[in-house]
């Protein structure tokens, strides 16, 4: 697979961590797409209807403290994925693909990094809730609601 063909990339430096600060890591190479991953298995992993990716090359990820889990599982195309999470607080770092060598996806809820991470498409739409068009209606509040 050829990553500079999925999409247009920009070169960015990312950096993130789990949420008890034991895994970090660091990706200085491109970033070819950020997409809204609906799939089953990001739904499971992640504990909420969908995982908010972002495409590097595997090569450009470096974790630079701490040692990850593994967890492997099988993706509908028959071939492994691995899920690098935190054993500590369970944070899903970031996942790669058989079906797609080369590439890494990082859970975007893990960066530290304060870039413009708007998706560029949804895949695994055919897993998607239907409920989730009926979110851009609901209040918003700033933090936790009051009574």
């Amino acid at each position: 697979m050829e990553l500079e063909a999925i999409l247009d990339y920009q070169l960015h430096h990312l950096h993130g961590s789990c949420l008890c600060g034991a895994l970090k890591y660091r990706s200085s190479g491109p970033m070819f797409f950020t997409a809204v991953c609906h799939c089953v298995a990001c739904q499971k992993s992640t504990g909420t209807s969908f995982s908010v990716v972002v495409g590097v090359r595997r090569d450009d990820l470096k974790v630079t403290e701490g040692s990850p889990t593994v967890y492997q599982d099988t993706g509908d195309s028959g071939e492994t994925t691995n899920r690098y999470f935190c054993s500590r607080c369970g944070s899903t770092i970031f996942a790669e693909m058989e079906s797609k060598p080369g590439l890494a996806c990082i859970k975007a809820g893990t960066l530290d990094s304060s870039i413009d991470l708007r998706p560029q498409m949804h895949v695994y739409w055919r897993d998607h809730h239907e409920w989730l068009s009926t979110l851009d209606h609901l209040p918003a509040h700033e933090t936790i609601f009051q009574k």
